[in-house]
Formats: structure tokens, C-alpha cells, sequence
């Protein structure tokens, strides 16, 4: 990719679907873009806004987006004024109506300079009801020259009625080595951190879930201390239940999590991480090629794996859970983990 695209890693088909729907005229009104954070919606809606409008596009020889007509460079540069970027309040976490109110408004004005108005609409996961309803009544007869794209990080909270009427198109994601790759080309802060951390960049990579964004973001932030700690967490929990210590070192185990009102999230966050590593137990016992998304250590997670059956992980899993979801309702802090911690006793 061109002109700052290159972060659209390992969704070259996507890329490629949009670029010949561009030259055929056969874009679809809306779409929608899974993925985490960090996988490269932006980028990729970019990419469609650039693709939708591109002058060259009609040249059956050149590429798509060109990235060299004036319609291209500014779509890059983010200032065409044919693509609106929808976006929530910074302290609301839900998009309400009142923006797909004006978006309803503005659809009425055709473009300015290109073919199509892109109208790309972040978090589209937090949107209300009301404003998902609000914008199905656009989505059912849009004009022919608006093209609709949602950002969005968990389907399930965007409604049937929505999703019938744009294709769910997912990201994929690069694979460790795709990734170790672009940043080492890209990030040269990256580039030396892998060199000289290999470990704690590979339990970065698995807490990033294998998104680039955030594998960039936790290497680059203080966020990496916090996040290695989780893991750390985690992993010395789950050793002391296999090996029947959790009694012996309860007050050892407790002062790790995080017990302040205000650190709500980063607990939850553990707990997530908890989660992750009870996942990788029960494949290790069901695959001779498990996949792991915490254990950087394989012979590790087969030893703990060897240590507990399976219905004693899958309780431990049922019980993190009903512990997240109790802090996500605002239980307190202190006793809930307490509680949690005694129940795996």
C-alpha cells in the first residue's frame, strides 16, 4: 500500500474487492467493518472513501486508489470535504441520534468533488437503539451517491434490521511474524524493542490480541508495565491452583489485583487476561496443535493443563466471569475479589 495505507496488513483481499467493485461501479451503499482496535478499519475505510472516488479509476491499466489525483491526496490527508467522519462525543460512551440527525440532513447535499460522499461512522458498536433506528430509515433508500461505512468492534450490539442491510466484512489479522516485520520496517522504537525484549514483546503481542494498533500502542505507552503485570497476574494464579498453594499465599495473590475504586477497568482487565490463559488449558487438552492466545511457553501450559481436569477449568472460567460481570455492575471491588479468591480455594 501507498501514501500511508501499508497499515491494511493481511487484508489484501479486501483491499483488491474494493478496488475492482470501485472500477465496476458496483460499490454497495453501506457496509459494516469488524475488527478490534488496532486492526486497520480506518485505514480500510479510507481506502474504500479513496477507491469510491479515485479520478483514475476509469483507466483500466492503473491502480485503485491511485493515491496521486487530487481526490486521492486529499481523502489521505483527511480533508476532503465528500468524506464525513461520524463520530461520539469524547465524554459520552454511546453515539447518540442527534449525529445521525445531521447525517440525515446532510446526505440531501451532493458531493462537492467526487463521485460519492463516504460517510464513516467510528464506534458504530455504541450506537443507541434510537440512533441505530435513526440511520436504518437512511440505509433503506440512500442516494445513489452515498456510501455508508460503520466501524464497529462487536457486532452483536448492532441491530439485525442494520445488519441486513450492510455486509458484515471482517478483518483479519497478521500473523506474529507478519507483524514483527511491519513494525521492524516501520517503527524503529518497535524495531528495537523486539530486538532486545523478544519475550516481553511476544506477551504483548498475545495481550494485543494480534492487533498491530495495539501491539504499537502497548509498546509505545506506559500502558506495557500495567498490561505485563496482568500477565503475570495471571499466570501465578492459575499456578497456585493447579498446585493447591492458593490458601497458603491468598494475601500474596490478592495484593496483585487491583483494588481501587477508580482501577475498575485495569481489574477487569485481569480478569480478562485470567480468562485467556483457562482458554489455552482446555485446548492444550483438546488439541495436539493447540493455538495459544496467552501461554508464551507451551510445555508450561501443558504441565498446568495436566494439573487440573477440565471441569475445573471450565468452573474457574465460570467463576471469572460471573466476577467480571458482577464488577461491570458496579459491585464492590475489594470483597468481590476476595470472594473470588476464596471460591477457588
Amino acid at each position: 500500500m501507498k501514501n500511508g495505507f501499508s497499515t491494511i496488513i493481511a487484508n489484501d483481499e479486501l483491499c483488491s474487492y474494493f478496488a475492482s467493485s470501485s472500477k465496476a461501479n458496483s460499490l454497495s451503499h453501506a457496509y459494516i467493518l469488524l475488527g478490534s482496535k488496532g486492526t486497520g478499519k480506518h485505514s480500510l475505510a479510507t481506502f474504500i472513501a479513496a477507491a469510491a472516488n479515485c479520478e483514475n479509476k476509469e483507466n483500466n491499466g492503473g491502480d485503485v486508489p491511485c493515491f496521486e489525483c487530487s481526490s486521492c491526496k486529499k481523502i489521505a490527508q483527511q480533508i476532503s470535504p465528500d468524506v464525513i467522519y461520524v463520530k461520539r462525543d469524547s465524554d459520552r460512551a454511546t453515539l447518540g441520534v442527534e449525529p445521525i440527525r445531521f447525517l440525515k440532513n446532510d446526505i440531501a447535499v451532493y458531493p462537492i468533488e467526487g463521485d460519492y460522499k463516504v460517510y464513516i461512522i467510528e464506534d458504530a458498536h455504541t450506537m443507541t437503539p434510537q440512533a441505530q433506528n435513526a440511520l436504518l430509515l437512511t440505509l433503506e433508500e440512500p442516494p445513489p451517491y452515498v456510501i455508508f461505512i460503520l466501524l464497529c468492534e462487536h457486532a452483536e450490539n448492532i441491530l439485525e434490521t442494520v445488519k441486513s442491510r450492510a455486509p458484515i466484512l471482517r478483518m483479519k489479522l497478521p500473523t506474529e511474524s507478519e507483524t514483527i516485520e511491519f513494525l521492524k520496517s516501520n517503527y524503529p522504537a518497535a524495531r528495537t524493542f523486539i530486538n532486545s525484549s523478544p519475550e516481553e514483546f511476544k506477551q504483548i503481542y498475545l495481550a494485543s490480541k494480534g492487533s498491530i494498533g495495539r501491539t504499537l500502542e502497548l509498546i509505545s505507552t506506559a500502558e506495557k508495565k500495567q498490561v505485563l503485570q496482568n500477565r503475570t497476574l495471571a499466570s501465578k494464579l492459575i499456578e497456585t491452583v493447579a498446585n493447591r498453594t492458593l490458601a497458603r499465599d491468598f494475601s500474596d495473590i490478592l495484593s496483585m489485583f487491583s483494588q481501587k475504586r477508580d482501577e475498575r477497568d485495569r481489574l477487569i482487565a485481569q480478569l480478562s487476561e485470567i480468562q485467556s490463559a483457562l482458554r489455552d488449558l482446555l485446548v492444550v487438552k483438546k488439541s495436539n496443535e493447540p493455538n495459544l492466545i496467552f501461554f508464551t511457553d507451551i510445555k508450561l501450559a501443558e504441565e498446568l493443563s495436566y494439573s487440573l481436569s477440565s471441569q475445573r477449568i471450565t468452573e474457574i472460567i465460570e467463576s471469572t466471569e460471573k466476577t467480571r460481570l458482577a464488577l461491570l455492575k458496579n459491585a464492590n471491588v475489594k470483597l468481590t475479589i476476595v470472594n473470588y479468591l476464596s471460591d477457588l480455594i
